[in-house]
């Protein structure tokens, strides 16, 4: 305490000259300490704010209104997934199948990845991108399980993102086991270099 009314003493002490050029330095260090620590925070934070105002300024002009239909299909069809390449897009519809005889206790069942087949050359081309196209790729499965858990196989695999379109389904009754042999064809559909003949209908 002694040591700062010592210092204040000394300061008061000094021409006014001396006083007021030791507290403008003093001002100085404290603007320079506040703008390199504090308002250059400030200032990107408003930048951002600003950008993320501009954007969304640009969206809401962009914005039009859905036609009933494409509105209508949103609601039944849910989120619409982008096409992946050929090799996940084989992997994601295996395991697809894999999970869902997973979840009802199926552990005897069949699988055979067959190529679907081509769409036109001009389906979803803005999605597929230059030199590339949609493709079908097909999944059948086979099992046998009981009556009771038919639609609620059916209901997951038709629920499944994975999926895209199921194909066909066969039912028939075993009467000797008391069972039904279902027989399911899955659709995916994969985006492929649009040179690729490897893979024909089916």
């Amino acid at each position: 305490m002694a040591t700062r009314t010592t210092l204040a003493a000394r300061f008061l002490q000094l021409p006014p000259a001396w006083r007021f050029a030791i507290a403008g330095m003093g001002v100085c260090c404290v603007y320079l300490l506040l703008d390199d620590y504090c308002w250059s925070y400030a200032r990107e934070w408003s930048q951002e704010a600003s950008r993320l105002q501009r954007l969304l300024e640009r969206g809401e002009a962009r914005r039009v209104p859905l036609a009933n239909d494409v509105e209508r299909a949103a609601i039944a069809f849910g989120n619409a997934e982008i096409p992946d390449d050929e090799a996940r897009t084989s992997e994601s519809l295996a395991l697809a199948v894999n999970e869902t005889m997973k979840k009802h206790h199926i552990t005897s069942f069949g699988y055979e990845a067959l190529g679907g087949g081509k769409f036109p050359s001009n389906a979803m081309s803005s999605i597929a991108g230059t030199g590339r196209r949609i493709e079908r790729l097909r999944g059948d499965v086979g099992f046998s399980t009981s009556a009771d858990k038919v639609a609620q196989v059916l209901a997951d695999f038709e629920a499944n993102p994975s999926i895209d379109a199921i194909n066909s389904v066969t039912l028939r009754w075993r009467d000797d086991q008391k069972k039904v042999d279902f027989r399911l064809s899955a659709e995916a559909w994969a985006i492929a270099p649009r040179d690729n003949r490897s893979r024909g209908g089916s």
